[in-house]
């Protein structure tokens, strides 16, 4: 990566309480095509040290993750989201580093003070149009959400919302859902009861 480069996306992310076909149809309806399918398999890590990274009250917000995708794209990832003066988050400024092994980053990083904290495994099938990519996203242990990114820098987070919601899917009313916040405190409340 070099150096002073990073990524700002536009998207949201919101909860689907419906059948992955009907989602997959409701797409192609509003003129997405079917572009792959792939999983995430995210490592999760905070400073236990500095605490830089850990989950503060249950909220994640700044993240740095290992992802493994396949064999060919395995990457360290660090985000960042920027807020509006609401709360709702209107981009995440990240920065991708690919690395060879997966268990070698782990164990550099570990060095670092760098430890997991949380695994979430989810299954994305992307799709495009010419303005939005969109990703339906099976969550292991969790539900389905679909991320709507815009291509265009100049979209707003509140366009990306009402146009969302022209597809007339019963989703949550967040739209800036963090999926893996969500799935840290399931697992955490399930510990509380063992």
């Amino acid at each position: 990566m070099e150096k002073g480069k990073y990524k700002e996306d536009r998207e949201i992310t919101c909860e689907v309480f419906e059948e992955v076909s009907n989602i997959k149809k409701i797409l192609e309806n509003n003129g997405f095509h079917y572009v792959e399918e792939f999983t995430l398999d995210d490592i999760y890590l905070s400073n236990c040290n500095t605490n830089q990274f850990a989950p503060k009250d249950g909220k994640i917000t700044d993240t740095l993750i290992i992802r493994y995708v396949n064999e060919n794209d395995k990457k360290i990832i660090c985000k960042k989201r920027n807020y509006d003066e609401s709360g709702f988050e209107i981009s995440t400024t990240k920065a991708i580093v690919r690395i060879e092994n997966i268990e070698d980053a782990e164990r550099v990083l570990d060095m670092l003070g760098y430890v997991r904290y949380l695994r979430m495994i989810d299954k994305n099938y992307m799709y495009e149009s010419d303005n939005h990519i969109a990703y339906i996203q099976e969550v292991e242990g969790l539900g389905t959400f679909l991320e709507l990114e815009a291509r265009n820098k100049e979209t707003t987070t509140e366009h990306l919302v009402k146009y969302l919601q022209n597809f007339h899917l019963k989703t949550g009313s967040k739209f800036d859902t963090r999926k893996a916040e969500m799935l840290y405190k399931k697992i955490e409340k399930e510990e509380e009861k063992q």
